[in-house]
């Protein structure tokens, strides 16, 4: 795991984005040991920039080819780990590597703005480090947290349970709110350097308060967890700062140019470069047969905002076809459909990055309703989650197309018909999250198993969905004794604590 930040590169890739300034804009750092201060709105914004980017490309990307969204075509020698489910120490190293490298950032600025008295940028630290060991959770389980982020104090901090690192998570949250809350009339607070919400405290506070119902949905299925979870949920409502909802979506945007390496990180690699010559990762990336199947069994029309047609069809591949099926020449890029330019994910190269949509919001409160932990309206929830996805891939006419798809009597679709609703908001927020944030996707298959049939990869080596990765060799070299402590691991039986399906 990696001890020291790298927050000055950060600080002058966050100040070179806000100001748009050509020079600089990527600037590394070519001594990142060397003692350089930094001020916190370079920290900040440098951070946050860093997390959009790990999400979109690290996390985003293999949560869309295991929620059964994305599929390379048979003529792309690509993502052949992740269809052949070859999880090794090896694989998806990021997904550990970065985030710890990010989580180095947000201790920094958190200790510099207590330091300056600064509790709004101190409070966005905590919520942020939260965000990110959320992250670790639900791929390692087991990961370093109170020993963690201590450089060379602590260089091999213990590993603590996934449960506890949760709980722990969701007191930095909650003391997170409090330093936001706490600051006066006269505090300093973030302006162009908060990417997210331009300093809006009181969207944060949502934010935050989202993450924690999200975290506490995802231990729904952990047997003898209702009574904390209830009594979480009732502290957020007590709390009184809400949810993120219709309009609300966080998004990132540190101020996207159409230049090299300034355009929209999932633009820039799925679709085109400042040049516009389309990336091989376009040509690689189709949707699933699985995904068109059910865009077309419930006449939804968000199919048409997100692929392009093939000879006037839809067309997806499997995932793990190779070039040496029998049938491939069906399945390559040229026959099979791509993300649509200028549709529903691919708006422009300076569109802003999705970090929590209000869809996925509305429908984690739905859930919550349907399961009794929130008061309201599953069903309203729900419709507007809908509604949300529609309005947000640009659906024509969004509204009242939302409100004629659901009024379908379908199973899944119209929320009364649907004799299993949570069956029905997790199908609908799996719909919604294609291509947008696959990870949670991911997250909820494994904690609900829905959608029941998203298929196993044709190509994989072992026939079971994977569960949860393991940890990688930098890891596995500096702090091997508290891996070997998580015993014999297997990521198709090794399940993540919340993970009891």
């Amino acid at each position: 795991m990696k001890r020291l930040s790298r927050y000055v590169v950060l600080a002058l890739f966050g100040a070179a984005t806000l100001t748009g300034c050509e020079k600089n804009f990527l600037d590394v750092n070519d001594n990142p040991n060397q003692t350089i201060s930094a001020t916190p709105q370079l920290l900040l914004s440098g951070a946050l920039n860093r997390t959009t980017s790990n999400l979109t490309l690290n996390f985003n990307q293999l949560g869309n080819l295991w929620a059964g969204y994305w599929a390379p075509p048979t003529d792309f020698l690509y993502y052949i780990d992740e269809k052949q489910y070859n999880v090794t120490s090896s694989f998806n190293v990021a997904s550990w590597e970065t985030t710890f490298d990010i989580l180095n950032d947000y201790q920094e600025l958190e200790r510099i703005s207590t330091e300056a008295n600064l509790p709004v940028y101190a409070g966005i630290a905590k919520i942020m480090k939260a965000y990110g060991f959320q992250h670790l959770v639900d791929a390692y389980n087991n990961v370093p947290f109170s020993e963690a982020l201590q450089a060379t104090a602590v260089i091999r901090p213990k590993y603590e349970p996934g449960q506890t690192v949760y709980e722990g998570s969701l007191a930095l949250i909650d003391a997170g709110m409090q330093s936001i809350k706490s600051a006066g009339a006269s505090a300093v607070r973030p302006g162009n350097d908060d990417i997210f919400f331009g300093g809006n405290t009181t969207k944060w506070l949502k934010f935050a308060n989202t993450l924690k119902l999200r975290m506490l949905i995802r231990q729904s299925e952990v047997p003898g967890r209702q009574a904390y979870i209830t009594a979480e949920i009732a502290k957020i409502v007590a709390e009184g700062s809400g949810f993120i909802g219709a309009g609300e979506s966080v998004l990132s945007n540190p101020g996207y140019l159409n230049s090299s390496g300034k355009l929209n990180p999932f633009w820039e690699r799925y679709y085109a470069n400042s040049a516009g010559s389309l990336t091989d990762y376009y040509r690689a990336t189709r949707p699933t047969v699985f995904v068109i199947n059910k865009y077309e069994s419930n006449a939804d029309p968000r199919e048409a905002r997100m692929y392009a047609t093939v000879s006037g069809a839809y067309k997806g591949v499997e995932l793990g076809r190779n070039s040496g099926d029998a049938d491939a020449i069906n399945y390559k890029a040229n026959v099979t459909s791509p993300l649509l330019p200028g549709g529903g994910v691919l708006k422009s190269g300076t569109q802003p990055t999705m970090i929590l949509s209000s869809f996925e919001s509305l429908f984690l409160q739905a859930e919550a309703v349907q399961r009794g932990w929130l008061t309201g309206d599953a069903q309203a929830l729900y419709n507007a989650g809908v509604a949300e996805s529609f309005a947000f891939l640009g659906v024509a006419n969004a509204a009242a197309s939302a409100a004629t798809y659901i009024a379908q009597p379908k199973q899944n679709v119209n929320f009364p018909t649907s004799t299993n609703k949570i069956q029905a908001i997790i199908f609908q927020k799996w719909l919604s999250l294609n291509s947008i944030n696959g990870w949670e996707a991911w997250n909820d298959f494994r904690r609900t198993g829905y959608p029941a049939d998203n298929p196993l990869s044709v190509d994989a080596v072992t026939p079971k969905h994977p569960v949860r990765l393991f940890y990688p060799n930098s890891e596995l070299g500096t702090n091997g004794e508290e891996v070997a402590k998580q015993g014999a691991l297997d990521p198709f039986n090794s399940r993540v604590f919340w993970d009891v399906n």
